[in-house]
């Protein structure tokens, strides 16, 4: 009897071991990549791609894509000189809602608290984020990446405006409003949507003793995005760029408060109803820069949450 179980068990261990091995992403809750690393390409296996999920198989950099849900055997003999290649999976369908923490330092008080907050992403072009891991030779770091990716863009914008430790202790809101408007079209480049930004709670910093009483502080030393504007007149409009708030839209109001620029020339006042329709027409868009009373800078028509672009 042990002879024939011995027979039939050699008879069955080819067949088993002929039974491909199954790739899938087991993505981490918040995880929008995953990633096998120089994968076995003489190993029989299937590629399984769920619905919302897209594939990439990269060898030497270069990359195919396999979009559809399903099963895609890796048949050695169609994938000619390589016995190895990195899969990459990503997420379309998710928004991860992950950590950020910045390095940034401000040159006259530092914090003494490092700067972290949350923010909510998801993948808009999965063809041009794949291409970027790869140039930038990142695609091991998984879900990693996004984070470094925000924290070093978050960086750079601080280092570039010169947030001081007062506005980031005292202007919170203004400053992650602030910050997702700069941050959005620039990780839109690398194939990503930055639906939220927040700044975590902080215990503002108490600045050294002095010998000399505390002046109040100057109004300069307020941060453009956070002062108020108490004069009617609308400033020169300047060139910048931001995006579009994901709050709540209020009512749009029949108050002539809004100002637009047309071909160079300042036109006004508009109300938020005269905006929308011109939006509507397409004679606004949103980088098209808009005014109302009470702002500081010209800021695109996408920045504010008033306006529907449906």
């Amino acid at each position: 009897m042990k002879g024939l179980f011995d027979t039939l068990l050699n008879k069955i261990r080819p067949i088993v071991s002929a039974r491909p091995r199954v790739l899938a992403a087991h993505f981490p809750p918040d995880g929008l990549l995953y990633h096998y690393s120089q994968y076995n390409l003489l190993e029989s296996s299937t590629l399984h791609i769920d619905a919302g999920q897209v594939a990439y198989l990269i060898i030497n950099e270069q990359y195919t894509a396999a979009n559809e849900p399903g099963d895609y055997p890796l048949d050695p003999d169609n994938i000619p000189q390589a016995e190895t290649a990195d899969i990459l999976y990503l997420n379309l369908d998710a928004s991860a809602s992950r950590l950020w923490q910045s390095i940034y330092q401000p040159s006259q008080r530092r914090l003494d608290q490092p700067l972290t907050g949350s923010y909510t992403i998801s993948i808009r072009d999965p063809d041009t984020l794949c291409r970027i891991l790869i140039e930038n030779q990142t695609i091991d770091l998984d879900d990693d990446y996004l984070d470094q990716t925000l924290s070093y863009h978050i960086d750079q914008t601080l280092i570039h405006e010169q947030i001081s430790a007062d506005d980031i202790d005292h202007q919170t809101e203004a400053l992650q409003n602030f910050l997702k408007a700069r941050l959005r079209p620039q990780l839109a480049q690398l194939g990503l949507t930055l639906h939220d930004l927040r700044i975590a709670r902080r215990t503002p910093g108490t600045p050294p003793q002095s010998a000399h009483p505390a002046r109040p502080a100057a109004a300069s030393t307020t941060p453009a995005y956070a002062r108020e504007n108490t004069e009617t007149t609308a400033p020169a409009p300047p060139a910048i760029t931001t995006a579009k708030n994901d709050a709540p839209r209020p009512p749009l109001g029949q108050d002539k408060i809004f100002y637009r620029v047309h071909h160079g020339q300042q036109i006004g006042p508009l109300s938020a109803i005269d905006v929308q329709k011109l939006i509507d027409e397409g004679q606004i868009l949103m980088k098209d820069l808009l005014w109302q009373k009470g702002m500081t800078a010209w800021l695109p028509a996408d920045a504010f949450n008033l306006f529907n672009w449906d």
